[in-house]
């Protein structure tokens, strides 16, 4: 919402936001006189865009359902001849925006792009629907054939094989096949610190896990720590535990207290430093 005020007031007579709710009028009109997020100003004041209603469905239905979207926000910049030009989320409308009234604007070419888009995402939601049920139906066969056709099918895509490592690791405890994977997860990825880790806190916190390759995620924890430059409370937090889970408290208990510095006041901060207690408690106990 601050966003497309942001707009309206950049482009002021240029252009015209235009926000539609499905709920009824008298719903908006209780929301709009509330106060928003800006402090000392309603809802009304802070949006300073038009707000309508969609009593009857209509613009869902011609617009909304009609483009194959399903998720909201949805944003739609319609032209000054009438035609929609370009179709997403609100935060990446600046720059299509821009071309449009700038005149530089490819409808065209915007059109097979959000087509393309389109058809990668039904094929998309068609590979995870299949692959929810294998899962339900504790599948595991199904579940991989599914994961290798993904696999192959977005080879770029590192989402597919995390998921298959985390189903082989977890659910299905094929430890060879997942630790295979995940080493070649872990070089292909050493660039990125949430993926790395991520595969180290699945080894160090999967419940019930027989085989814990813990010097994959101590490999993993490690560059993860490295790439974040010992700032990333979570990334810190996992690389304790990792040290933990090999019984070197000393170890755990240094980087705990680097997670705890870095940690926010919230619930995941709250744990790093009830896990720095009982890291301290237990190696207290040891010496």
């Amino acid at each position: 919402m601050p966003h497309l005020a942001e707009i309206q007031k950049k482009y002021k007579d240029q252009v015209t936001v235009l926000a539609v709710s499905d709920e009824d009028l008298a719903k908006v009109e209780a929301f709009m006189v509330k106060d928003s997020i800006i402090e000392g100003k309603t809802w009304a004041q802070a949006m300073s865009y038009i707000v309508a209603t969609d009593p009857d469905k209509s613009v869902k239905t011609e617009v909304f359902s009609a483009a194959g979207r399903r998720g909201i926000p949805s944003s739609f910049i319609i032209g000054k001849d009438g035609m929609i030009e370009w179709i997403g989320h609100p935060m990446r409308m600046d720059e299509p925006l821009a071309a449009v009234i700038a005149g530089t604007w490819d409808r065209a070419a915007a059109r097979k792009k959000y087509d393309e888009d389109q058809t990668l995402q039904q094929e998309m939601n068609r590979i995870r629907s299949g692959l929810s049920a294998a899962v339900r139906a504790n599948d595991q066969d199904a579940a991989m054939e599914i994961l290798d056709e993904a696999i192959l099918r977005f080879p770029e895509n590192s989402s597919w094989r995390m998921q298959k490592f985390n189903l082989l690791l977890l659910r299905f405890h094929q430890y060879k096949a997942a630790y295979i994977l995940g080493n070649q997860l872990v070089e292909k990825n050493f660039d990125d610190s949430m993926l790395l880790n991520s595969i180290a806190w699945a080894i160090a916190d999967g419940k019930g896990l027989e085989v814990r390759d813990l010097d994959l995620a101590l490999k993993a924890a490690t560059q993860a720590n490295k790439l974040t430059e010992s700032k990333d409370a979570p990334i810190l937090d996992t690389l304790a535990r990792v040290y933990y889970e090999k019984g070197d408290l000393k170890s755990a208990v240094k980087w705990q207290k680097l997670a705890a510095k870095n940690a926010n006041a919230d619930a995941m901060g709250d744990s790093i430093r009830e896990a720095l207690e009982q890291y301290q408690k237990e190696r207290k106990a040891r010496l």
